[in-house]
């Protein structure tokens, strides 16, 4: 599955998050920066695959890349993120596509989905 380089327009900073334990035992979250790559940022329709995110009030979207060493690790989404300009978003899964490494596919999801 071919993509055009032509795609590959968005500028994306994978960030990790390198948490770290205060002298009185709580953690903190410290953003660091991986790297930061071209990729391409599909939303995807309320009927496509995550359609009861919709309800939620998250937009779910999917991000394709070239693979890189770097960020082929990013499939633990806890630690893992994606920051357009100001807009996070939060990795639900990564997927090696065709297992060619080639192409990454990242299935992600943006907004406030909180249940009552």
């Amino acid at each position: 599955m071919a993509t055009a380089a032509s795609r590959l327009r968005t500028k994306l900073m994978f960030q990790y998050d390198s948490r770290s334990k205060s002298d009185d035992g709580f953690e903190s979250q410290s953003w660091t920066d991986k790297g930061e790559r071209y990729g391409e940022v599909v939303p995807l329709q309320g009927r496509e695959y995550w359609s009861a995110f919709s309800v939620l009030g998250s937009q779910p979207l999917r991000i394709r890349c070239h693979y890189d060493s770097i960020i082929k690790d990013a499939s633990d989404g806890d630690r893992w993120r994606i920051k357009n300009g100001d807009t996070i978003y939060d990795i639900v899964s990564l997927v090696n596509v065709d297992l060619q490494n080639r192409w990454l596919e990242f299935l992600c999801t943006t907004g406030t989905g909180v249940l009552d």
